[in-house]
């Protein structure tokens, strides 16, 4: 176990918290200070960010990196994890966590919590008395997903996990858990924004509390929503707080209630092993029938070309494909799988399969699969005028970290898709989460309804869905701007309603 830091009179009170950070004695820290004339762990931020902490000569480059990753500095091109990877991560280590019994509650925070694309590290804060604070460092220390411990002060644990991601484990008592969920959730500039509306009515808002600036005296600070009532403003959902003025409409009762993950109905995009899935039609039914029962309906959305030769479905086998979605039903007792298609958009705009073809489904989604790099403002607004396509896949086009989304005026996409009846996807892939908030808020701000998918090609990528809410949720989606959480005769009317338009 670490022996903490005991503070020399030399050092600056506002660094010892470096002496929580593994293999950082009272030398280091005092070179710190006396090499780099910092006397708080403010001042030395700048250093680290432009190298001059590598030229304190007391500190090894371990050391160095321990201090980064301590101050959640260390930053490296592969340092930023996929928003699915850390949720999985975070779930896993909260529930190991959870299980120790002086730990009275657990949530996860920080950018996880908020549903960012990726995450640099988790942040988990953890209910529990002081007194047990070194009782669930030790266990903590023993669990299977933790490599080893960076930092270890008295509110605050920083481990890395095998996987090499950060965890920072946050500590706080009952009385100012709520507090301590809303400060280490951020971001920074919606703390900011917080503690400046705060300041307007009196008040002071810290990890501990929100306190009453003239007497200090502790106002509220046990529960989240108690700190925003006392501030006179509605609750915002985490996946909310970013950099728009959210705070405006939290103060004038305006914020949106959410879409919610038990309000889906279906999935409307899924493949099988007759395109490039793995599972079988039958056997995506039989478990989605169960892993997920308030789902009324899937549709199963093959890639259908007749130029691509792997790893589709051809049209000639569309009929084969019917017949087996129809006996699937059949043995199930009602039309639970939807026959759809997903379909490449050619260069000029127009679908790659001809209307007769698009007839034939009960859903057609149209992606663009080639030319990446040009504007493709033209090809969507295009392929919107089409009646029989229902969805445009993936709108940007993007893979997060591989591939930048496209060139395309999204005002002039949008404004066609609302005018034409088209859906846009919300692609709940890891890699894709296509469209992002800011498209998505756009979108929705000119009428266009959002479909929420997994792009599923196994059984555990139907989860994704779950990160497709929480994109939609950072977009201020509502249950009705989803398409997905109505009843399948609603979406009929919105096809229908879509092919009469284009008819005028």
């Amino acid at each position: 176990m670490k022996t903490f830091l005991k503070n020399s009179s030399a050092i600056s009170a506002s660094l010892a918290d470096l002496g929580n950070i593994r293999g950082i004695t009272s030398r280091e820290v005092d070179a710190i200070q006396k090499q780099l004339g910092v006397n708080s762990i403010r001042e030395l931020i700048p250093f680290i960010s432009n190298g001059q902490l590598e030229t304190v000569t007391a500190l090894t480059p371990l050391q160095i990196k321990n201090i980064k990753r301590g101050l959640k500095l260390y930053k490296t091109a592969e340092s930023r994890f996929p928003l699915w990877d850390a949720y999985l991560m975070g779930e896993e280590l909260s529930k190991a966590i959870r299980q120790c019994p002086e730990v009275e509650k657990v949530m996860l925070a920080g950018s996880l919590r908020r549903g960012k694309d990726t995450i640099g590290d988790i942040d988990i804060l953890v209910q529990l008395n002081d007194a047990d604070r070194r009782k669930l460092l030790y266990k903590i220390a023993r669990m299977p997903q933790v490599e080893n411990i960076i930092a270890a002060g008295p509110h605050h644990f920083c481990v890395v996990l095998h996987n090499q991601m950060q965890a920072d484990i946050r500590l706080a008592p009952s009385r100012y858990f709520g507090a301590s969920l809303l400060y280490y959730t951020g971001s920074v500039k919606y703390n900011a924004e917080m503690e400046e509306l705060a300041a307007s009515k009196g008040f002071r808002i810290t990890p501990e509390g929100l306190m009453d600036s003239h007497t200090g005296e502790y106002v509220a600070g046990e529960q989240e929503v108690d700190i925003y009532r006392k501030l006179q403003l509605d609750f915002v959902a985490p996946e909310l707080r970013e950099d728009h003025d959210i705070l405006t409409a939290a103060a004038v009762h305006e914020i949106p209630l959410l879409v919610t993950f038990d309000q889906l109905k279906g999935d409307m995009q899924i493949h099988t092993n007759w395109s490039d899935g793995a599972e079988s039609i039958a056997g995506i039914a039989k478990y989605m029938s169960h892993a997920f029962p308030h789902y009324h309906y899937i549709v199963i959305t093959d890639h259908v070309s007749s130029t691509r030769t792997n790893h589709v479905l051809h049209p000639e086998d569309v009929f084969r494909q019917i017949a087996e979605i129809n006996r699937v039903n059949a043995l199930m007792g009602y039309d639970y799988i939807k026959k759809g298609a997903e379909i490449d958009i050619l260069e000029n705009g127009e679908a790659a399969l001809s209307d007769d073809i698009l007839q034939q489904f009960d859903w057609v989604i149209a992606s663009i699969h080639s030319d990446f790099s040009r504007d493709n403002t033209s090809r969507l607004i295009q392929i919107c005028k089409n009646p029989y396509v229902n969805c445009i896949g993936h709108p940007s086009g993007r893979l997060i970290g591989i591939r930048k989304p496209y060139p395309v005026n999204w005002d002039e996409v949008f404004t066609a898709a609302a005018a034409s009846g088209t859906a846009m996807e919300i692609n709940s892939r890891p890699n894709r989460l296509d469209l992002h908030d800011e498209q998505i808020r756009l979108a929705v701000s000119k009428g266009v309804k959002m479909v929420i998918n997994s792009d599923a090609r196994t059984l555990t990528h139907l989860d994704f869905v779950k990160l497709g809410i929480s994109t939609a949720r950072r977009g201020s989606c509502r249950k009705t701007d989803i398409l997905n959480t109505g009843s399948w005769n609603e979406i009929e009317k919105f096809k229908a309603e879509k092919q009469q338009l284009l008819k005028k």
